[in-house]
């Protein structure tokens, strides 16, 4: 079987995740490729994998537009732009089935061309999630409504059908092409990233419960990011009784970020590792204190570490979870909020806002210190790595994809 994979190849969570499926597929007997434009295909290249070109929007509007909130987070021009792209690379690669995750055209033009679809996601973008995307009465303190009552569940039901309704019809081309080409299944910007076919959430209930699920909706676990990148010259740090704190933003971080860390934790008490996702330049390790890479072993330094800041992605938080390791986040996109949200409702992190970090740094070394100390933080986190320990996501996504028909 011919298995097409299209990331989001602008950031690496979305390359991470359908590449760890194609590896397992391959090992399976199954032909993948991979489609992409970005410069960051050199890490699917490096598996043995064909990468075809593919047009992909700009990160610089795409993740710009949803910082500033803007529900139209690309131009209709951009949508039909990128459905002929997907047609043409179809007739090009004459895949079986179609592996996407990040690709919200893909619902649409794998029904135009008769393919089949599987799509990774995450349960927050979905019309299942169970927990509102963006808290509209948030504001109303506990005290007036408790959060555990009756009343407060029918404030999250509003909450959800209100800002589904909104962004789905702010962003309507969806819904118009759907009727356009006689869809089954309406394609909304709610679900525009879920798979035609399959969809596979790379989350777990407990983290993200979700309601009325289709048959064809999976848990399959959290696809976090593994690679043979060797350790660096300095590994392992010598921390002493020194907390040693990792620091990562992904790469849809601001790049301003890494340098008011540098400076804090230049004069702080504790040891950092900080990976810049080659998104900052002018800084450098400082044996002892701070230690600066572009990229690492993920894994290898969680073990070690006490603690993880980040942006609060998915896939962060999780492979922080499967070392039992707490999270202190500082998002700066819905989708990183929402995240967070559900880590401080579980006790395993706190977030800390962009703005209050930005007009004062040094309050992140005093939530570092706070977390730290709290125990309570450590015992959550552990309780989910053991349920993560459960779960094999990519052997469970191939399982499913080798018996689709």
């Amino acid at each position: 079987m011919r298995i097409l994979c299209l990331p989001y190849t602008h950031t690496l969570s979305h390359i991470s995740r359908p590449l760890l499926i194609a590896k397992e597929l391959r090992n399976r007997g199954h032909e993948v490729v991979f489609a992409g434009e970005s410069p960051k295909t050199k890490f699917i290249e490096k598996e043995g994998f064909t990468v075809h070109s593919l047009y992909e929007p700009d990160p610089d509007m795409l993740f710009g537009n949803i910082r500033k909130g803007k529900l139209r987070f690309v131009s209709e021009a951009e949508i039909e732009m990128m459905i002929e792209a997907d047609l043409a690379l179809y007739k090009e690669v004459k895949p079986d089935i179609v592996l996407t995750d990040g690709r919200f055209t893909a619902p649409i033009s794998t029904h135009i061309a008769g393919l089949r679809h599987v799509a990774i996601v995450n349960a927050s973008s979905t019309e299942h999630r169970a927990l509102p995307y963006i808290p509209f009465f948030e504001w109303i303190p506990n005290w007036l409504i408790k959060r555990d009552t009756l009343l407060w569940k029918i404030f999250d039901l509003i909450n959800l059908k209100l800002e589904i309704f909104v962004f789905d019809n702010v962003m309507s081309i969806f819904k118009r092409l759907s009727k356009k080409y006689g869809l089954k299944k309406t394609v909304t910007a709610t679900n525009c990233l879920t798979g035609k076919d399959i969809t596979f959430f790379a989350d777990i209930p407990e983290y993200f419960p979700t309601k009325n699920l289709p048959e064809n909706y999976y848990y399959i676990g959290p696809l976090t990011w593994k690679n043979n990148i060797p350790p660096p010259s300095w590994w392992p740090p010598e921390k002493g009784n020194k907390p040693l704190i990792y620091m990562t933003m992904g790469t849809t971080g601001i790049g301003d970020f890494f340098h008011k860390v540098y400076e804090i934790f230049k004069t702080s008490e504790m040891i950092a590792i900080i990976t810049t996702g080659a998104q900052a330049t002018g800084i450098e390790t400082i044996d002892g204190k701070i230690y600066i890479e572009s990229f690492i072993d993920g894994d290898l330094v969680m073990e070690e570490c006490d603690l993880v800041v980040c942006h609060g992605g998915n896939g962060t938080i999780y492979q922080a979870l499967q070392h039992g390791k707490p999270v202190i986040g500082i998002p700066t996109i819905p989708d990183q909020r929402f995240n967070m949200r559900r880590v401080e409702a579980l006790g395993i992190g706190k977030m800390l806002s962009w703005r209050d970090f930005s007009n004062n740094p040094e309050s992140l070394l005093e939530l570092i210190r706070f977390v730290i100390k709290e125990r309570s933080f450590y015992q959550n986190a552990l309780k989910f790595k053991d349920i993560l320990s459960t779960y094999n996501a990519a052997k469970t996504a191939a399982d499913i994809i080798s018996v689709v028909q």
